[in-house]
Formats: C-alpha cells, sequence, structure tokens
C-alpha cells in the first residue's frame, strides 16, 4: 500500500492509503476527547459526536443519514479519552459525496438547542444502561483512581447533572476551543491517485481558515495506589486490581504488549484463564488490559467471582504476578508468546477498516506510519529479560490499586 500525507494551508492534515479493492474508508480523527473537556464540561466531547449527526449547515440530520445509506455506504463514530472519529465504508466511485460530508459534519454542525437536549435525553438513557453492568462500569472508576483529579480518569459518557445544563452557547465555547484545524487529520483509504485526492480535499476545505490550538492538555498528578472497596448491589464480587504503565509511544510497549498476552489477555491459554477458570473453576471471566493513552497508559486485571472465592482469587492472581516477576518466561514461552501475538496483529491487520483507523490514530500523534516489518522487528527483538523488567516495574505489590465492588 502506498502512503501520502499533506498539510492543508488551515493546518488540517490529510493521510491517504492507496490500496485496492472497490470499497473505500474515509473519515476525521480529531485530537480532542473526553481529557480535554473542562470540569464543567464533563460528556461534552462524546455530545458534540452524537450532535455531528443531527444537522449541518448542508443537510438536516436525516439527509445525513440519507447521503451514506442511499449508496450503500456505511457512517460511524466513537469517542475515546484522546480523540474523536467519524468515517464511512462506500463503493469507491463515492468518495467525493462521501468526502464533502463528513467534511461538513466536522466543521460545520449547526449544535441547535432541540438537537442538542434530545441527544442528552439519549446519553442519559445510554448512562442508565451503561450503569447496569457492573463489569463495565468497574473499569471507569478503576481509571478514575489511577488517574485521580485529571479529566484522563473521567468516564466519557459525563456526568448527568452537567449534561442536563448544556446549552447550544457552552457546546459551541467548547467545539471552537477543541476542534482547531490543527487537531484534525483526514484519511482515506482506497484506488484513488494522490492528484485526486488532493485536489479533492484542497477544493472540499479551501474555506477553512487557519487555526490553532491555545491551551495544552492537564498534566498527570503524581500517581498513589488506593485499595478501595464499594458495596453495590451484585449477585456476585467484581474487582479490578492494576497501575500505570507504559505510555502509546513507549519503548517498553512491545515488551509489555507479551507480558500482558502471556498473563491474561486474547488468548485462551494464558496464565490467569488457565489457572482461575480451566483448573480452578473459579471465575467466569478474567482479563488483563492494557491501554495505553499519549503518555502514559492503564493496565488492570479484571475478574468476578463468588463473594467466598474472592480472597482467594485474589492471592492466585498476585502469585501470578509475583512469578512473572521473579523469574524470566522459558525460551519456549517467550517463542509461542511472540507467535501468538504477531499472528493476531497480522490477522487484524487484514482487516482494512480497523487498520486504517489505528493508523490514522498513529498518525495523528506522531506524524509518522510504523509499518508491519517494523513492528515485527520490534516484537522479535523482546526478550525475556525485557518482560521480567515490565513485570518488575508494573506488578510491583506497592503500586497496585484494587476496587472491589461487594
Amino acid at each position: 500500500m502506498l502512503k501520502s500525507d499533506y498539510k492543508l494551508p488551515s493546518g488540517i492534515r490529510l493521510l491517504h492509503v492507496r490500496a485496492a479493492g472497490d470499497v473505500s474508508y474515509c473519515g476525521a480523527i480529531i485530537n480532542t476527547g473526553t481529557r480535554d473537556e473542562r470540569f464543567e464540561e464533563s460528556g461534552y466531547a462524546h455530545l458534540v459526536e452524537h450532535l455531528m449527526f443531527k444537522g449541518t449547515s448542508k443537510y438536516t440530520s436525516r439527509q445525513i443519514i440519507s447521503r451514506i445509506e442511499d449508496i450503500g455506504g456505511e457512517i460511524n463514530a466513537y469517542t475515546t479519552k484522546e480523540d474523536t472519529t467519524v468515517y464511512a465504508a462506500f463503493l469507491k466511485r463515492h468518495l467525493e459525496r462521501v468526502f464533502s460530508l463528513i467534511a461538513n459534519m466536522v466543521l460545520d454542525s449547526t449544535f441547535n438547542q432541540k438537537s442538542i437536549d434530545k441527544e442528552v435525553d439519549v446519553i442519559l438513557d445510554e448512562i442508565d444502561s451503561y450503569i447496569d453492568n457492573p463489569a463495565e462500569i468497574i473499569l471507569d472508576d478503576f481509571e478514575d483512581l489511577i488517574f485521580s483529579g485529571n479529566p484522563l480518569g473521567r468516564n466519557i459518557l459525563g456526568d448527568r447533572k452537567t449534561l442536563k445544563s448544556v446549552t447550544q452557547e457552552k457546546i459551541l465555547n467548547f467545539y471552537r476551543r477543541t476542534y482547531t484545524p490543527d487537531q484534525i487529520l483526514f484519511f482515506i483509504m482506497g484506488n484513488y491517485t494522490k492528484e485526486r485526492v488532493l485536489n479533492m480535499a484542497e477544493k472540499v476545505l479551501a474555506s477553512v481558515p487557519v487555526g490553532k490550538r491555545d491551551y495544552e492538555r492537564e498534566p498527570l498528578k503524581e500517581y498513589s495506589p488506593v485499595i478501595k472497596k464499594l458495596h453495590k448491589k451484585t449477585k456476585q464480587t467484581h474487582l479490578v486490581l492494576g497501575n500505570r504503565c507504559y505510555s502509546l509511544y513507549a519503548e517498553e510497549r512491545f515488551s509489555f504488549a507479551l507480558l500482558n498476552n502471556i498473563l491474561g489477555g486474547d488468548f485462551m491459554s494464558s496464565i490467569l484463564n488457565m489457572k482461575l477458570r480451566e483448573k480452578e473453576g473459579l471465575v467466569y471471566e478474567v482479563d488483563s488490559n492494557y491501554t495505553a493513552y499519549f503518555e502514559t497508559g492503564n493496565w488492570n486485571i479484571y475478574f468476578g467471582c463468588d463473594d467466598t472465592d474472592t480472597e482467594k482469587v485474589l492471592k492466585i492472581v498476585k502469585d501470578e504476578l509475583q512469578k512473572l516477576s521473579d523469574k524470566p518466561i522459558s525460551a519456549h514461552e517467550l517463542k509461542l508468546a511472540k507467535r501468538r501475538l504477531l499472528s493476531y496483529l497480522t490477522i487484524c491487520g487484514e482487516n482494512k477498516e480497523s487498520w486504517i483507523l489505528g493508523t490514522a490514530k498513529q498518525f495523528l500523534n506522531t506524524g509518522k506510519i510504523m509499518d508491519t516489518k517494523e513492528v515485527e522487528e520490534k516484537i522479535n527483538a523482546v526478550t525475556a529479560t525485557d518482560i521480567q523488567r515490565c513485570a518488575k516495574e508494573v506488578f510491583n505489590p506497592e503500586k497496585l490499586t484494587i476496587l472491589q465492588y461487594c
């Protein structure tokens, strides 16, 4: 695949990946997420994502849907702690139609009060559904503990009280402060020449004025581990333990990704799944999760079990963490771990939609794209000592935060 990138006079960037096939992908990723909200703006980033579908200077909400679905395409969007993405999949002959629509949604949504009120009601229902799932909400509550006092720990859906008081003026102030051209990347993946893509982008985005973000994200406070129990009306104990860890661009992320998969990642043969579910039958679900952010990361283990088994499960988990810290894994285990992870990444890479979304995020933050060969070299270079070093640092029992619903 051939990759090209451009920077337009306004500051907006454009990433073009030429790829064979009749299906294309087009979208925008904006470097605005939950961590860009002020205290009184909790939930605004996610609300803006919703409102981009509710009307622009050119299209009504019904017309936005029709512009995509009438050509058999699909459009979607999502908000994370650090960015917002809107994108579409469509047949390649409809590029101009789709690109101009997404550009209009991102750059010229109207945010009228009637739409705001409706979408707030929708999001409040979403919050209710989320609260009913303790296995999900405990992970957000845990993140709020390890990033205490920082917007990075805030729930993406937002705060009920804050959302109920949203006005057009408030949401426009947030949008204008955060959606500046220098924080926006448009991306296109399809069988197009770079000349066609650039000419189209310059034409559609010609009227966008120069704009730069004039604030910096709030720095993280020093981490202090916490042990906390919350009484919830649940039929079992839900528990999360973990620590801050490596960022999206730290060299250690390759070693830690391998370690996380060995411990309890995406494979049924992981240590925790084999010990707690297959051997002991103590849990239905146990996961080790690693989420990397721009300058930090969140590692945690989640499990749900019968109340009477909580201490036993927790002891087994801590024992396994200690083993990984005390002794390097064997050459055989390391070889298997690398094979599994590289195979997983290759399979994921075959999904063009997932690939372009991940690539666009990487390019937004670094201005570079790490190709498959480079990733493979980084993973193959990891040693058992590297993995043990990560385990000692991140699994340090004195640094673990523990949150329990009981």
